[in-house]
């Protein structure tokens, strides 16, 4: 064999050496989500291969998307928006899926206060000033808002007179009460130490309406409360729910809903270092990681040195040879 020959094996086999892959392995997709919300429940219903990891609130599960505790988060597609917006780590939206209806809760009973903020909704949405909220919010966006009015919504105010129930204790203090868990923008959020957002408009807006209605002043206030102190639906300091809430059939086994005042989709929220995926489908399977190099210790030589060694063997015999 000549020299060039032999020379040209060595260089295959060197390059083919290198191009050997490293092994791999599969891993589940890691998503966060805020514990309670409709995506945890999602991803606890369609997505058993997750690896799930429920945080109190989702600033927090977006942090450990920055830091890579997790692959993607999962929430309300107008709240990831905000946050990929407002970062420069390269926050990407991945998809979308799972259309919902957000609605205010009263306690379930409360059938003059629910209808109060139903016919003060439906003026605010045919007014066309449900229009100027929403842009002022989410600027030229276009969302659809879902009418599911029905022969049950209320069209006109309980009368003052007869009101009953938490309307009735709110026409008297002149205050109208709405639980909210203010740190999930842009619906609800702070401001110093008011509670600004979608929500915070919409809350004021109905109650603009509730005083014009009843010819009295009413003002409006935001109280603080954990999403977890939400859900349990005691309305204990407030009078009704204003805080991106979705409806859902087994919520509203324990309160009961307006009609909708925004509609929306549940997003995937990826990092630079997430996985690709092409839908969310995708989270309830595998993907494929590197294996971590690891330093050998022993004497063995490596792969390139085995190499060279060859290399040096082959020339040797091509000498030998010619």
């Amino acid at each position: 064999m000549k020299f060039s020959q032999i020379l040209t094996v060595v260089i295959g086999v060197c390059v083919l050496a290198s191009a050997m892959p490293a092994s791999a392995a599969t891993m589940n997709y890691k998503l966060g989500v805020q514990s309670g919300t409709t995506s945890d429940v999602y991803a606890a219903d369609s997505l058993a291969n997750a690896e799930v990891s429920g945080f109190d609130t989702i600033d927090l599960a977006i942090e450990a998307l920055k830091q890579g505790d997790v692959d993607f988060v999962l929430g309300d597609l107008p709240t990831l928006k905000f946050y990929q917006a407002a970062d420069s780590d390269g926050l990407s939206i991945a998809g979308s899926f799972s259309e919902e209806d957000f609605g205010i809760a009263v306690a379930s009973g409360e059938s003059d206060l629910l209808a109060a903020i139903n016919v003060a909704l439906t003026e605010i949405v045919d007014s066309g000033e449900y229009d100027t909220i929403f842009a002022a919010t989410f600027g030229d966006e276009i969302v659809v808002l879902t009418d599911d009015t029905d022969a049950d919504t209320a069209t006109a105010y309980p009368d003052a007179a007869n009101a009953s129930g938490a309307l009735a204790a709110v026409l008297e203090a002149g205050n109208l009460n709405f639980g909210t868990d203010p740190f999930y923008p842009p619906f609800e959020s702070y401001d110093n130490e008011t509670v600004v957002g979608f929500d915070a408009d919409i809350g004021n807006a109905i109650g603009a309406k509730i005083a014009a209605a009843y010819n009295q002043s009413l003002s409006v206030t935001f109280v603080e409360k954990s999403w977890d102190e939400i859900l349990t639906f005691q309305y204990d300091g407030y009078d009704a729910t204003l805080s991106a809430m979705t409806k859902t059939a087994q919520r509203a086994e324990n309160t009961d809903f307006s009609r909708a005042y925004y509609s929306s989709k549940q997003g995937i929220l990826a990092s630079a270092d997430s996985p690709t995926i092409t839908g969310v489908a995708d989270l309830n399977g595998t993907y494929e990681v590197a294996d971590p190099v690891v330093e050998e210790e022993d004497d063995s030589p490596s792969v390139t040195l085995v190499v060279s060694a060859l290399t040096v063997g082959l020339i040797a015999v091509a000498r030998r040879k010619n």
